[in-house]
């Protein structure tokens, strides 16, 4: 028995650094869209109207996230049937591809309307990959952990979601910074995402050598030959748990890390400089959020860590945004801190969620698809919607008011339809626990 557990420790260490380093890259694939929205839209739409540019340019971004649903299903279903590293390993593969091709499109200048077409094409690629990636290797992660670690095991593959935006931003602002406008409209917007070809390579080759999650032999030999079907007659319930709890935590997350550099800029009149800086000081808050949120669920339950979660970003986001229209740096960077910890102890408590409601069976495919609906309806809109509010009301506290309406239905899902208390039958591995 000892045996084992020494074996099994060092091969979940490795399961966690593995998936991590995938979803980093992933989240940086996924992500840098955003940060570059502003650029992306001089480049592909015309320049008559600038804010019509962006309002497309989110439009793509949103519509890209429609097809995350598809590939949560596509995945879900190889990794429920085949394997979780499989599917991780096909994901992957078309993320680095779909971002590559991004770097080499024509510009509107050059390609006319066939140059957002293609665009919008790469978008709905990437968001086929997404759509299985994020899911599996959260699943990945919490099967492979020890007893009593799960929250924080998880919270370190949501780190590495947060560590791609860091590095996705960190990139937008290095060549906002080192090139001239023109050096940057020309060429230098493609750089990073022809940086996809060598990390995507680097994480190939590390998710086949992964070792593959301790379920999938049992997934394999009783899972059901279609588990959508299995998943849709069973765990209804626990979809719209997921789902409900997950309308925060994505209207927040894409907030963050999608909208609100172009908010600081735009909005705000920071230089792109500064918003980009104060949106890493956000970024840095749902890492830390991430991580004292997976030893608060690993102490004291989902349930009540989700109710203080809500009641916090409910409270504090309004304070938070009349806080950044001061215009300075240090009032954006406190603005963002006051909510950003909360989104991020939240996030971490989404991805266990997967164990909590879903037998291993249909696991991949039903948190796949009630997590790639809830974020192709609300994350992926988020800045669209945020961006519209504002030219629509004229009030930048707009924004503001959205996220505490979603945070208020996550409160209402977690007071509902969370159970309280936690129990493992003996002889179970954690990934099989339920909250009773």
């Amino acid at each position: 028995m000892a045996d084992a557990a020494g074996t099994a420790e060092p091969r979940s260490r490795r399961a966690v650094v593995t998936t991590g380093i995938g979803t980093v890259i992933e989240g940086y694939d996924i992500l840098l869209y955003g940060y570059l929205a502003g650029i992306l839209a001089e480049q592909f739409f015309p320049a008559a109207d600038p804010t019509a540019a962006l309002l497309n340019t989110f439009a793509i971004f949103a519509v890209g996230f429609l097809a995350r649903p598809l590939g949560g299903l596509a995945f879900g279903h190889i990794g429920d049937r085949f394997g979780r590293r499989t599917a991780l390993v096909s994901s992957i593969s078309l993320m680095a591809v779909a971002t590559l091709v991004i770097g080499l499109l024509p510009t509107y200048r050059t390609a006319g309307a066939a140059a957002p077409a293609l665009l919008l094409a790469c978008r709905l690629l990437q968001g086929i990959s997404i759509g299985g990636e994020y899911v599996g290797a959260n699943i990945m992660v919490l099967e492979h952990a020890g007893r009593g670690r799960s929250g924080r095991s998880v919270s370190a593959n949501q780190v590495a979601v947060y560590l791609g935006a860091a590095a996705a931003a960190s990139t937008s602002l290095l060549v906002a910074t080192v090139l001239t406008p023109a050096q940057l409209a020309a060429w230098g917007w493609r750089l990073p995402f022809l940086a996809a070809v060598p990390l995507g390579l680097v994480v190939l080759y590390l998710r086949l050598r992964m070792p593959e999650s301790p379920m999938t032999a049992v997934v394999r030999r009783t899972g059901p030959p279609v588990p959508l079907v299995a998943a849709a007659r069973t765990a209804k319930r626990g979809m719209l748990v997921f789902a409900g709890w997950l309308t925060m935590v994505t209207v927040g997350g894409f907030l963050l890390f999608s909208y609100m550099p172009t908010y600081l800029h735009r909005v705000v009149r920071l230089s792109p400089g500064e918003a980009f800086g104060a949106n890493l000081a956000g970024l840095a808050a749902l890492m830390a959020g991430a991580v004292a949120g997976g030893y608060l669920v690993d102490r004291f339950g989902p349930r009540g860590v989700a109710i203080g979660c809500a009641l916090g970003v409910a409270v504090a986001v309004g304070p938070s945004f009349l806080l950044m229209q001061r215009g300075t740096l240090v009032a954006a960077l406190l603005g963002q801190l006051l909510w950003a910890a909360g989104i991020g102890a939240s996030a971490t408590l989404s991805g266990l969620l997967s164990v909590v409601e879903f037998p291993a069976p249909i696991r991949y495919t039903a948190t796949a698809l009630a997590y790639n609906v809830t974020v192709a309806l609300l994350g992926g809109t988020a800045p669209y919607v945020s961006t519209w509010l504002v030219a629509r009301t004229g009030s930048p506290l707009a924004p503001a008011a959205y996220l505490v309406v979603m945070a208020l239905v996550a409160l209402t899902t977690a007071v509902l339809g969370m159970r309280s208390r936690s129990t493992a039958p003996a002889g179970l591995p954690y990934a099989e626990r339920r909250i009773a």
